[in-house]
């Protein structure tokens, strides 16, 4: 009878173990991001797993408690009924039978299913773990405030916060394959990128703003506008880089249509908005929303013009380059049949990384020509040849100081460029 009360007692235990094993690998390996999508749909036992997640110190203090507990009274038994028959053998033989089955059925087995089925095993177990936490709640505060005094003492900063943001770039990362596709992990990665970059990084730069003079005969410039495929026209005075205005082409169209005659381009026009180039993309994405504008004009620390960006700009960082019919796949980008690239030196070092996924990595510079004169420190001649990071660029065109033409070669080309012409 002592023996069948031994073995019912010892079946008890096993399955306590097994359940407490399996309970912390769920709770552990559970995923937050489900769980909320079942809390706000109502899902009790999913607000108290989260719940548990949120207080790991204590969750793991009860379990590890309660398994020393339960194995020391598991062993003493098994001991007592292995040496009644085997005498002084009996410990040597449980040792070694309990170790071997403790490990695999009451450690292995139960993780194991708990790290493929967390979730399930997590929601099905939560009641259970919190029961068993309020139960042994005054001991483990005691075991975990002494834990924490003592790594304390050592000099541990236990204060410290986890970059959720790169947790986050962790998370993109893995999720590979067919789960998720190529150009929506790059997505992923640019909405996070948005507080990182600069307006300045994306912007076009005030060489390329297509402007016209506010002061030419309103016929002239009212045809120079109606012939260009933008909306928003930036309008100057005495220098292009003197922007005093912009005019919306729908809405002078309509007013011109309303009134059946030209208006006065100048009372169309609204006043431009500038902004610092230290503006990050995301600040500026919110105040395009706050403003309902689409477009600003970047000017450095002493006011002067640096360039314009709109809100397609910033968008292009996410979604990647928005071309309409009137827009080449990447402007400023030829490739030749043998697997080189003829590119402009205005070209952005963002678009070429988003286009062809190259590492022209700088913090200095923003485009591919600003990129040869940051790393050469001059500005090399034409016809210069230089190596950089897996690439070789060549120099073909310069306008007076200004880079303007690159031949780029990369590296790890296809084997069946190299015999193109």
């Amino acid at each position: 009878m002592n023996s069948f009360v031994s073995i019912c007692i010892i079946v008890t235990i096993c399955v306590m173990s097994a359940i407490l094993s399996a309970s912390e690998t769920a709770v552990t390996m559970a995923s937050r991001l489900r769980l909320n999508q079942l809390a706000k749909k109502g899902k009790k036992r999913a607000v108290l797993l989260l719940s548990l997640q949120e207080n790991m110190h204590t969750l793991i203090s009860t379990i590890i408690l309660t398994h020393t507990c339960l194995f020391s009274g598991m062993a003493a038994l098994t001991s007592q009924m292995m040496s009644s028959v085997l005498s002084e053998w009996g410990v040597f033989v449980a040792s070694l039978v309990m170790g071997a089955a403790m490990t695999l059925c009451l450690e292995v087995l139960p993780k194991v299913y708990a790290y493929y089925f967390p979730e399930q095993v997590g929601l099905f177990l939560a009641g259970f773990i919190q029961f068993l936490r309020t139960i042994l709640r005054p001991v483990t505060r005691f075991m975990d405030a002494f834990a924490h005094n003592i790594i304390r003492f050592l000099g541990v900063n236990l204060s410290v916060k986890k970059d959720t943001v790169e947790d986050l770039r962790g998370a993109i990362d893995l999720h590979t394959g067919a789960e998720i596709a190529l150009h929506e992990r790059a997505m992923l990665r640019s909405v996070l990128d948005l507080s990182l970059v600069t307006v300045d990084e994306v912007m076009v730069h005030r060489k390329n703003i297509l402007s016209f003079n506010i002061d030419l005969p309103q016929a002239e410039l009212y045809r120079k506008i109606f012939n260009v495929s933008y909306t928003r026209i930036p309008l100057w005075r005495d220098t292009p880089d003197n922007i005093i205005g912009v005019v919306n082409i729908k809405h002078l169209a309509r007013a011109s249509h309303q009134s059946n005659q030209a208006v006065v381009i100048s009372e169309m026009m609204t006043q431009p908005w500038f902004i610092p180039d230290t503006s990050t993309l995301f600040d500026q994405l919110q105040l395009f929303k706050a403003k309902s504008s689409h477009q600003a004009f970047v000017v450095d620390e002493y006011g002067s013009l640096l360039g314009m960006v709109t809100l397609e700009d910033i968008l292009e960082e996410i979604v990647g380059e928005i071309t309409d019919e009137h827009d080449a796949a990447l402007p400023g980008v030829r490739m030749t049949t043998n697997g080189d690239y003829i590119i402009q030196g205005s070209v952005t070092l963002r678009d070429l990384q988003r286009q062809y996924d190259w590492s022209l990595d700088n913090s200095e510079a923003s485009t591919l020509a600003g990129l040869i004169l940051n790393e050469t420190r001059s500005i090399p001649d034409v016809g210069s040849v230089l190596t950089l990071q897996g690439f070789t660029l060549k120099i073909l065109r310069k306008h007076n100081h200004q880079i303007t033409l690159i031949r780029v070669t990369p590296h790890d080309k296809p084997k069946d460029t190299l015999l193109g012409v």
